[in-house]
């Protein structure tokens, strides 16, 4: 069975709690565990946030498209934008380290931690951002 629900946002930081809902309501109608819904509100959250704040520079006029699709009990989550085209080799996982803490900068740690698959394509006319994870 396959299962698609597509959001079209604005690029605003209010907007990330409406993809957010949908998406907890797509993984609760899924019967998802809690804790799978909680991880993947995150990664959502870190890829919405670094869209608006580094692809978009704030300007909330932009668009944003959110798909959620749940196929052979394989969760996908496409976010795509219409940016500038971002380098992939430069989005690295950083692990956090504790000698010398740092502001900000954990969330592909935190993305790569908790998801089976992240990856950043850019497109001709901005990025697609794929998530996968295995619900069992």
């Amino acid at each position: 069975m396959i299962d698609t629900v597509s959001v079209v946002l604005f690029s605003k930081k209010s907007h990330i709690k409406i993809a957010r809902s949908v998406l907890r309501d797509f993984l609760q109608m899924h019967e998802s565990s809690d804790s799978l819904i909680v991880d993947m509100e995150i990664v959502l959250g870190e890829i919405l946030a670094n869209v608006i704040k580094h692809t978009y520079k704030n300007d909330e006029t932009k668009r944003i498209i959110v798909s959620y699709t749940l196929k052979d009990e394989v969760f996908h989550m496409l976010v795509r934008d219409f940016g500038p085209p971002v380098d992939p080799t430069r989005l690295k996982p950083m692990p956090p380290d504790l000698e010398n803490p740092r502001e900000g900068g954990y969330g592909f740690y935190i993305i790569s931690r908790v998801t089976d698959e992240f990856r950043v394509r850019p497109l001709r006319n901005g990025n697609l951002t794929v998530v996968k994870k295995k619900l069992r």
